[in-house]
């Protein structure tokens, strides 16, 4: 197995005149650091059916890229890989990968710590994608992959395949001994072929559902907090919540961990947090900051203080009072 290496080298013409060849066509490129940039690209082609497979080592560099024959895989090893395609943006870093299918996207690779940016490529023909699937997933996939889609290691049903992906990357760049076996060699190539098909399999089936449950999670927090905004001086509570916009404490529960990191009830003392600040700030009444956090459903007075200023680094009274002294100012 060739492994056909490149080196590109940021130079007094400017770094936009590289043109790096691993993949269809290069639109565009520079690098971070215009002064002292520099690529390396390594290149292998398996037996069967073509695969790709590459390495890529960078001071930091972006490229925009239009890819037209192959379903592309990029693992960092070392580093950020930051991407955007025509609806979506990506990042990921060592223990992800992210997937695109034919497309143009712009892709930026970042050198962190002082250490250079390392990452394992693989490119499989079209024809493959089209081999494993049945038309209608086979529509789903492409449209998904045209997006691109981040994928963890620690993902079930992808990890199989993206950990040997590494692996085999790893040792055909490494120059191993394997290599001269070409019957291991082969018996890897066939391997890979068929996790590629079972991760293909699945890949459509679980990011769909994936997405579904992330877009109804969505509408649940979306429903609740305009429930909680419209009720925040009455005594809510997550099952009644629930209740009021249909769906289980425990599912409302998981949608505010998965949209927002936080539980409804924080979010609703976040709320009502800011509407006592609010008050304090407009409220031309002689009423005083306890009276107005009741007013505005806080019930763990004792808490509502250093909440307060843990929030907005003062004491609500010091806010109150500032606020009043305005308001008499302006008389």
């Amino acid at each position: 197995m060739h492994i056909h290496v490149e080196e590109y080298r940021a130079s007094a013409h400017g770094s936009d005149a590289m043109r790096p060849g691993l993949f269809s066509r290069t639109n565009g490129f520079s690098f971070s650091d215009p002064g002292n940039g520099h690529l390396q690209t390594s290149t292998a082609t398996t037996d069967k059916l073509g695969i790709r497979v590459g390495r890529v080592s960078s001071t930091g560099h972006e490229i925009d890229l239009t890819e037209l024959n192959h379903f592309t895989i990029l693992l960092p090893v070392q580093g950020r890989l930051e991407a955007r395609s025509c609806r979506a943006e990506h990042s990921c870093r060592q223990g992800e990968a992210l997937l695109f299918g034919p497309n143009r996207r712009t892709t930026r690779a970042v050198a962190e710590a002082g250490e250079r940016f390392e990452a394992n490529v693989l490119l499989f023909p079209t024809g493959m994608l089209n081999a494993n699937l049945d038309m209608q997933t086979l529509e789903k996939t492409c449209e998904l992959l045209e997006t691109g889609v981040t994928v963890h290691h620690a993902d079930t049903f992808g990890a199989p395949f993206l950990k040997f992906c590494d692996f085999l990357s790893t040792v055909i760049m490494s120059g191993s001994a394997m290599l001269g076996d070409r019957r291991h060699m082969q018996q890897m190539d066939t391997l890979l072929i068929e996790l590629y098909g079972e991760f293909i399999s699945r890949l459509a089936d679980e990011n769909s559902v994936d997405r579904k449950t992330r877009s109804a999670g969505a509408r649940y927090v979306a429903k609740a907090e305009e429930y909680m905004r419209t009720n925040l001086d009455e005594p809510l509570t997550v099952s009644g919540i629930a209740n009021a916009i249909g769906v289980s404490p425990r599912s409302l529960q998981l949608a505010f961990r998965e949209v927002r990191s936080a539980a409804p009830r924080e979010i609703l003392a976040l709320m009502r947090l800011n509407l006592v600040h609010e008050k304090l700030k407009s409220d031309k009444s002689a009423a005083g900051v306890t009276d107005i956090a009741l007013q505005c459903g806080v019930a763990n007075i004792g808490r509502f203080a250093g909440f307060y200023r843990e929030t907005y680094g003062e004491k609500p009274s010091a806010t109150r009072r500032r606020a009043r002294a305005g308001l008499t100012g302006n008389r």
